[in-house]
């Protein structure tokens, strides 16, 4: 009877907050990790290059930067793609 009442007391007041969390959670690292925003800017910089908006130094820099981004980006996304927020919560 403990263990039941424990369950339920866990249930209806912790693992609401744990899904929210965890929801509030994935939204954030899709706001700080944009993949398609970085890679469009990528896009911009090798455009901006190719019409001679800025000079060769210049592309390489933010090409590097921009190229650093896209990795930690991927690599954030490939960490929680297989997180599924609805399965962990039972």
């Amino acid at each position: 009877m403990v263990l039941v009442v424990d369950d339920l007391i866990l249930t209806i007041t912790v693992r609401p907050f744990v899904f929210i969390f965890k929801q509030v959670h994935q939204h954030a690292l899709r706001e700080m990790y944009p993949l398609e925003k970085i890679q469009n800017v990528i896009k911009e910089n090798r455009m901006e290059y190719e019409l001679k908006e800025i000079s060769k130094e210049e592309y390489g820099k933010g090409a590097a930067i921009l190229e650093e981004k896209l990795k930690v980006a991927k690599k954030v996304r490939e960490m929680y793609s297989g997180t599924d927020v609805l399965s962990e919560v039972k």
